[in-house]
């Protein structure tokens, strides 16, 4: 069916066959008028001649037509190979994760002061001679270590006390400047402004002065009054 369609369809099968056929009934009437002196007869047969080789022209028309259109109507020839199926690669099973569980971070304490609030009142009480103050900030195991009288004379060597600029870091080592008074020295023969490192700890939940040494360049030696 399409293929008759197709060539029904044609525009050159079209043109083709109304032209010959056109040309027939012309044709027809030539033959017959040709020769006035034609016997019925013969004219029958010229006319009946002029018919079949119109059917064979339009016959051979139609089938050059029908020839010309088999390649578009033919079907696709479709591939018998049929793809190859593309392998799974099974993936293993993935184990089953366990948690790790997160420990739980120590929480810091909270304390009433600062390092450095404890080391300025330290200072502070230093200066003023306040020495029942200072001694309420050592931890009572420098306490028991050293004698409340003897330190007391201690500080009296002492008139000033300072923090110098670079210990403002709240760290377990802290330095303070503590100032001789004239005429007073250390054990060391330094006089002036002479340089200490305080160790803090945390002592019910407030910050006190665990440790005190002397900076020297060899390292830091521990003093007889704290």
């Amino acid at each position: 069916m399409n293929l008759l369609l197709n060539t029904l369809g044609d525009p050159i099968w079209q043109v083709l066959a109304l032209v010959i056929t056109l040309a027939a009934p012309v044709l027809i009437v030539v033959v017959r008028t040709r020769d006035m002196h034609a016997s019925e007869q013969q004219k029958r047969r010229e006319t009946l001649i002029m018919l079949w080789v119109w059917l064979a022209t339009f016959l051979l028309m139609s089938g050059v037509q029908v020839a010309l259109h088999l390649p578009d109507t033919a079907p696709q020839g479709t591939s018998s190979t049929a793809p190859s199926p593309v392998p799974t690669i099974a993936l293993p099973p993935s184990p089953t994760s366990t948690p790790t569980s997160i420990p739980t971070p120590t929480p810091t304490p909270r304390l009433a002061h600062s390092i450095t609030q404890v080391l300025t009142m330290f200072c502070d009480a230093i200066t003023t001679r306040d020495y029942q103050t200072a001694w309420n900030l050592y931890a009572r195991s420098l306490q028991h270590t050293y004698p409340q009288l003897e330190t007391f004379a201690a500080w009296r060597k002492f008139t000033r006390c300072t923090i110098p600029d670079q210990s403002g870091d709240p760290s377990a080592l802290t330095i303070l400047t503590l100032t001789f008074a004239s005429g007073y020295t250390d054990r060391f023969g330094r006089s002036g402004d002479v340089d200490y490192r305080f160790t803090m700890g945390v002592q019910d939940h407030a910050w006190k002065i665990t440790g005190i040494c002397d900076i020297m360049s060899e390292g830091c030696f521990a003093v007889s009054w704290g």
